[in-house]
């Protein structure tokens, strides 16, 4: 992807950092978080929107994953992070979906940091949306508090 399409296609604040070369549209079956308690826009803002466009404390602007979606591959690994996390309340809602390409690029986070020589272990996929993606529309809600058959 040359710069004029990405200028096109993702928020101008993209300029910011550099999204890592083998990110690709791609279709992979994650699991989201969903803070708001429901699968919704703002259950499905980046990093970035999410911190009210400012980066992350102790973050760095240029790093990529301030400004993706964060997605998990395995149940688990999505699990884990809402128990670290305090947004993530009762009553909780996990999501199921798909990284559907006219949203964005995605890429296993394990993949980007294996190449640059990163040790990384762990299901998480950053997810790089486009301008007015509405990426919540390919999910649906798989876990709350309350789900007995798990």
């Amino acid at each position: 992807m040359n710069n004029k399409q990405a200028e096109k296609k993702f928020p101008s604040y993209f300029k910011n950092f550099e999204i890592p070369e083998w990110a690709r549209e791609q279709e992979l079956e994650v699991f989201r978080a969903c803070a708001t308690g429901k699968v919704d826009r703002e259950s499905f803002m980046n990093s970035f929107e999410e911190n009210g466009y400012k980066i992350s404390k102790d973050g760095d602007e240029h790093d990529p994953q301030e400004y993706s979606l964060s997605t998990y591959i395995k149940f688990r690994d999505v699990k884990r992070f809402m128990a670290m996390d305090s947004r993530y309340g009762v009553p909780f809602v996990i999501a199921k979906g798909v990284t559907k390409p006219a949203h964005g690029i995605c890429l296993e986070t394990k993949e980007w940091k294996r190449n640059l020589g990163i040790k990384y272990k762990g299901s998480h996929v950053d997810w790089w949306l486009y301008t007015d993606a509405e990426p919540y529309r390919e999910f649906e809600v798989f876990e709350n508090e309350n789900r007995k058959d798990i």
